[in-house]
């Protein structure tokens, strides 16, 4: 079913998800102060984080704790205060709601409900950290934080390094190192950008390969985000003929060729005519 939503037609109570500073109060925008001066309530992922921002805006609002772990249980009750005519904000610590942040399942709901969703646009880490990196933005791959786990990481990185789009992650100063050390292993001649603390006083750039920047990571600290160019067609191939003929052919199959379509890239790969990649694949 069609939902439209005419966002100002009507002055209904409305949930307003709302960007805020990344680390620095001054790039609180006008709208995003006018906002949560305005709403009823504010729900945030944590409520001392929150107030400290409000104190500094001479805010006072009723705060509801909104995170990771409570989502699913306290959007009916954010839900339900909209239902009542209340209007609701939604932010996060840092940032913009959503991007790696709760707020997603409120939006849904909401627009399950036609209530009227109100983005109230502030800075975003990754973006802003993409600007910084002189590392193409023309088509770019935002992962968000990369799993825990380091076998599952690694993993996730194996997948990831074929795209030619430019990578953007966030990562965790406790696990930099050991996600350094698996780019260094996969994609050891790649450009990445490593930013650090951004708007904050210890805002850094540092611009190199994994392990270029491997050699200071000991001195890396706070929140980072991880930029990384695009694979070339030249590394995508190559990697593709490093594999065996059936797991070459696996690759092209798994992004929905038919045999036939499959079998001719992979004789184009390896430069060979298509009867031997049909002579190789059957013999098996």
């Amino acid at each position: 079913m069609l939902v439209r939503q005419k966002t100002y037609e009507e002055n209904n109570a409305k949930l307003y998800m709302v960007g805020v500073p990344i680390g620095n109060y001054d790039n609180m925008s006008y709208r995003a102060v006018e906002t949560l001066k305005n709403v009823d309530i504010i729900f945030c992922e944590d409520t001392r984080v929150t107030l400290k921002l409000l104190t500094y805006f001479n805010i006072s609002k009723p705060l509801k704790s909104y995170h990771t772990f409570n989502e699913n249980e306290i959007t009916d009750i954010l839900i339900n205060y909209i239902e009542e005519g209340k209007n609701v904000a939604v932010v996060s610590d840092a940032g913009m709601p959503i991007i790696s942040d709760p707020g997603y399942v409120a939006v849904f709901e909401a627009i399950k409900k036609s209530i009227d969703v109100v983005v109230i646009p502030g800075p975003s880490a990754f973006v802003s950290a993409l600007v910084g990196s002189g590392i193409s933005s023309r088509k770019i791959y935002f992962v968000g934080f990369l799993n825990s786990n380091d076998n599952k990481r690694k993993k996730e990185l194996e997948k990831l390094k074929d795209l030619e789009e430019t990578l953007i992650m966030y990562e965790s100063p406790h696990r930099i190192r050991e996600t350094l050390e698996i780019i260094s292993e996969l994609m050891p001649t790649r450009n990445i950008c490593l930013a650090r603390e951004l708007t904050k006083k210890y805002e850094e750039y540092l611009h190199g390969t994994a392990s270029e920047i491997l050699e200071v990571i000991d001195e890396i600290k706070g929140e980072i985000v991880l930029i990384i160019d695009g694979a070339t067609t030249k590394e995508i191939k190559s990697d593709l003929i490093s594999l065996s003929v059936q797991d070459h052919m696996n690759h092209y199959l798994e992004q929905g060729m038919d045999e036939k379509e499959a079998m001719k890239s992979v004789a184009k790969d390896r430069g060979v005519s298509k009867s031997i990649i049909y002579q190789q694949i059957k013999r098996k």
